[in-house]
């Protein structure tokens, strides 16, 4: 979940003949009139995007800032 508030959508999944968002609503929900075909294609809509994001990163040398080094804190 993005924000946690139900603003980006990206936990949006059809129950029944409404909308909810998981993040807000959920997470429960009746299994049987969830449309789990829909929120897999909802999930699949960025898959390209998370690659290329997955590549970068393991591409690129990427340390943890939040954290001073060793060295630093010595």
């Amino acid at each position: 979940m993005i924000d946690g508030t139900g603003m980006c959508g990206g936990c949006r999944v059809a129950v029944g003949d409404e909308s909810k968002f998981v993040c807000v609503d959920g997470p429960e929900f009746d299994a049987h009139q969830v449309d789990f075909d829909l929120m897999m294609k909802r999930q699949r809509t960025y898959l390209k995007q998370e690659a290329v994001a997955r590549e970068r990163f393991q591409r690129e040398l990427h340390e943890c800032r939040a954290v001073p080094a060793q060295a630093e804190v010595e």
